[in-house]
């Protein structure tokens, strides 16, 4: 082998004259000048960086003018800095391969590729993601709003493919620039996708969204350089079907499990006689608000507060929980007075449940004012009088989600100032009309976690604060209700807990059922209740067990009849998942470190 090995080299392997060791420095050597060659330097790095810059700076700049602040925005604005400190050095190599080589000049020619329609299939792989945000999201969605979504991602899309890689063609190869522009908007669409698969809130992690970008980079170089576009076709083609089509199976998968649970007809109110009273009846909700003894568990005391409603002669109900553990889930059962939406989700929260129904029957005047349109979103408002106004519909919502890189529950929907929502309610609290009306409102204050799924260190502080707030306003909402309408009802209540321990959010992915004690159920589940009755006569109809129990009693008071407390749901919560599997029955926990103990303490 060393004799042939060395016939080898004899016979020209190696450059003659140079050992061999020589000839792999030639060959280093020819690398680094040819690295250090202007056009190269700019052709190959400078270009790409300064685009990728410009788009990092510019989106970084137009989400903080127009968008919420998030994860897309920190990446971009942390980018664009680090790749203007790279732009400088480029800029220095360049100047100085110029200065030593005065000869080698900078020289621009077109770089000319011929689109094939199979190239605008790269559109599908950045709408990938968009369909399954629109999956996720069909219960707001209309067809109008599909059309803008698709419409919207693909002039987004096409920008950084197309239409700038066309523009500067001259400067760089335009299959590189499309690959760059490719990696993107990919990147900047799929965000949102990362910022859940690793809890992100507000900010991400800057190499994981590096390595993404490489990732997706390289990918486009390899796709854009395939000679047969046939197979460029099928890839992308397969990449999107394959996608959307487990999006699409896995939605109704779940849509069916969730229809093959018997739901129970929604209640058919017997409202022909009118009732013995009809007082005017308001529903206050603030957003989260549990009561004393969990918030003690968080380290928190709302004594005060609870000893000031009781003042103010109301009735406080400190074991109640309600079987959902959202708004909606809650509001619309309890609007409902059943554990079915009556086949719309927002049914009831937006003003055409069962008990607006019935009341507006009853001659009521039925109001329904908001901080948000959340609860008309996808069905609109059944309310005579509501605030806000609706948006026009739900495709800015998803959109603008997907570009701040997370879905956070503020974002989205109306846009106003939590001043302008107080006017609005207590302006109907001021000024009481002649006939009956029900108001239902719902402050978001004191609100729970953000839903990123880690904690924040300052989460609960940052509830307490809130909490304040949401105590200030709540004494300011029912001094006016006692100086304007002393015999109505009035119910304050919260719609579920706040979200404060383990994840501060769904455990079931990330805790075993043994994991969960009580205080993590009352703060999935826990709500807050507190009545005032214009008379004493309500105790034989406030067998209250569950939040939604309440209007079954209301209407019990109003009739004076306890049938209508047949009308009272059955008192488990629905939605264990929310709890890695725990539920509560009547008032006893089914699972978890308390299994067959009360919820509540406070009192037994």
């Amino acid at each position: 082998m060393q004799h042939q090995f060395s016939a080898r080299r004899q016979r020209g392997f190696f450059p003659s004259g140079y050992p061999a060791g020589e000839g792999v420095i030639l060959k280093n050597s020819s690398i680094i000048k040819k690295i250090l060659d202007v056009n190269f330097l700019v052709h190959h790095l400078f270009v790409p960086v300064l685009l990728l810059t410009v788009y990092c700076g510019t989106f970084a700049y137009v989400s903080a003018r127009y968008l919420p602040a998030g994860v897309n925005q920190v990446f971009t604005d942390r980018l664009w800095k680090y790749l203007l400190g790279l732009l400088a050095v480029l800029l220095v190599l360049t100047v100085l391969a110029w200065v030593f080589d005065k000869n080698n000049r900078l020289s621009f020619r077109k770089f000319t590729v011929d689109l094939h329609p199979a190239d605008f299939l790269f559109l599908l792989l950045p709408l990938t993601p968009v369909v399954q945000y629109m999956v996720n999201n069909e219960t707001i969605l209309s067809l109008a709003d599909i059309a803008l979504t698709v419409g919207f991602f693909i002039i987004f899309s096409s920008v950084y493919i197309f239409i700038i890689p066309a523009l500067f063609g001259f400067l760089r190869s335009t299959r590189v620039l499309m690959a760059l522009g490719l990696a993107f908007a990919v990147t900047i669409i799929n965000m949102a996708i990362l910022s859940q698969q690793f809890h992100w809130f507000a900010e991400g992690s800057l190499k994981i969204q590096l390595v993404y970008f490489a990732v997706f980079f390289l990918v486009g170089l390899i796709l854009f350089h395939l000679k047969n576009r046939k197979y460029l076709a099928l890839v992308i083609l397969l990449y999107f079907v394959a996608n959307s089509g487990f999006q699409l199976i896995s939605h109704f998968n779940k849509a069916q499990e969730v229809a093959a649970v018997p739901d129970e007809t929604l209640p058919v109110l017997d409202v022909t006689q009118k009732p013995v009273i009809a007082p005017n009846i308001y529903l206050l909700v603030y957003d989260a608000y549990v009561p004393n003894e969990t918030m003690q568990a968080y380290g928190i005391d709302n004594r005060a507060q609870e000893q000031y409603l009781r003042d103010q002669g109301f009735v406080l109900y400190p074991h109640t929980y309600s079987i959902g553990a959202d708004s909606v889930g809650t509001m619309s059962r309890v609007l409902n007075m059943s554990t079915s939406y009556g086949g719309e989700y927002r049914k009831g929260v937006s003003g055409d449940g069962v008990v607006q129904n019935a009341l507006q029957e009853l001659g009521y005047t039925t109001y329904g004012i908001f901080p948000t349109d959340y609860m008309f979103q996808g069905v609109g408002s059944s309310y005579d009088v509501f605030f806000p106004r609706i948006k026009g519909g739900a495709f800015w919502n998803l959109a603008s989600a997907v570009l701040v890189g997370e879905f956070r529950f503020e974002l989205g929907f109306t846009e106003q100032s939590h001043d302008q929502y107080v006017t609005a309610k207590q302006a109907v609290l001021g000024d009481v009309p002649r006939q009956p009306i029900f108001l239902y409102s719902h402050t978001n204050i004191p609100n729970h976690s953000q839903n990123s799924g880690t904690c924040r260190s300052e989460e609960t502080s940052l509830y307490a604060e809130r909490l304040e707030r949401a105590n200030r306003e709540m004494r300011q909402d029912l001094e006016l209700i006692h100086a304007n309408d002393p015999g109505a009802i009035v119910i304050v209540a919260g719609d579920h807990g706040p979200y404060l321990t383990k994840n501060c959010y769904n455990t079931a992915d990330a805790y075993d059922l043994a994991e969960i004690s009580r205080l993590d159920i009352q703060d999935r589940f826990g709500t807050f209740l507190a009545i005032r009755w214009p008379d004493g006569e309500y105790t034989a109809y406030d067998e209250i067990t569950v939040l939604q129990d309440v209007f079954p009693a209301i209407f019990a008071y109003l009739y004076r009849d306890v049938k209508w407390l047949d009308w009272r749901v059955e008192p488990v919560t629905q939605t264990p998942i929310v709890i890695s599997g725990a539920a509560v029955q009547n008032g006893i926990i089914i699972g978890g470190m308390d299994d067959g103990e009360p919820l509540y303490l406070s009192g037994k």
